[in-house]
């Protein structure tokens, strides 16, 4: 929204790249919204006491899992199709997008009395009326690092997004080594954009697991590292809320999560930090693997605290 308001991006993109930010940033936002969901919503049976009659009625931390393990698989996989293939995508996208806003220079919109600026402020164009004919009715100032160019017309012959054809005007021109210097013409040719270099994203994080598993390096190999253990964690993490939910639930409703979160967060923390702490690719699996084994014992051993019946 602040680019669009100082000019630097269209507002023509600006829903466009809002969307596929939200798409990019969903396989962050679904795990904690797992984790968080099942947290809240089992916390509040506690504190209203309907858990204590459930597990009077022989509903173990391990039942409700049971329950729950349809809605926790199938985030899970979600989660796993995010991460290997739809946000790498989106990322790609987004990339060339910003890539040709940059370098495109382009001004999307022709408004009638408004001055149409385009994103990098090198081309400025003012029109009276499109279908009329009267001296100074069209203003363009074009400048670049060698010179500064000003259009004033008559009227349009035609025009589009890419350029326009001015009809009875002056161009001037200054160059600071030449001066000033203008022409008369009854016909002139306008580009209002720039031919658009191709890119090639070398960008990791827009690479599928197919692309990064193909790439025999040490950041590939980080990268889907990290990607296969961001699902794990929440396939744990998800079982995990569970038994966090019940953590003084009766004593103080917000404490657990609280500590909660805690759990959240420093996992997902250290699964960045292992996954990027070692060049060798043997440590970067062994670093990880333990931490999820920690992470699946703290899970188990809350299962088996919290399993007896109320």
């Amino acid at each position: 929204m602040e680019s669009v308001n100082e000019g630097g991006l269209p507002s023509l993109f600006l829903l466009q790249l809002l969307m596929l930010k939200i798409i990019q940033y969903s396989s962050l936002i679904i795990p904690v919204s797992l984790f968080l969901g099942i947290l809240i919503s089992l916390n509040r049976f506690y504190v209203s006491n309907e858990m204590v009659i459930m597990k009077l009625g022989g509903f173990s931390c391990k039942a409700i899992s049971s329950v729950l393990s349809k809605i926790i698989l199938g985030a899970t996989v979600i989660v796993m199709l995010f991460n290997f293939f739809v946000t790498p995508y989106v990322i790609n996208f987004r990339t060339n997008i910003e890539h040709q806003i940059l370098h495109e220079q382009k001004i999307y919109s022709l408004q009638e009395k408004n001055f149409n600026q385009n994103n990098n402020g090198s081309k400025i164009v003012y029109i009276s009326n499109k279908n009329k004919i009267d001296p100074g009715n069209i203003f363009i100032k074009s400048k670049n690092k060698e010179s500064v160019r000003i259009d004033i017309s008559s009227g349009l012959e035609s025009s589009d997004n890419n350029h326009l054809i001015l009809i009875d005007g002056m161009s001037y021109v200054y160059k600071p080594n030449d001066g000033l210097s203008y022409t008369k013409y009854s016909s002139q040719n306008i580009q209002l954009s720039n031919q658009v270099p191709y890119k090639i994203n070398n960008d990791i994080d827009s690479k599928s697991i197919l692309d990064l598993l193909k790439i025999n390096n040490i950041e590939s190999f980080q990268e889907s590292i990290k990607r296969f253990s961001l699902i794990i964690a929440t396939f744990i993490l998800g079982y995990m809320a569970i038994p966090l939910s019940h953590v003084n639930a009766r004593e103080d409703k917000y404490r657990n999560i609280f500590t909660a979160i805690i759990f959240y967060f420093s996992y997902i923390i250290l699964i960045n930090i292992l996954s990027k702490s070692f060049d060798n690719k043997l440590y970067v699996l062994l670093s990880l693997l333990n931490l999820h084994l920690l992470y699946t014992y703290i899970t188990y051993r809350f299962y088996n605290f919290f399993n007896q019946p109320a």
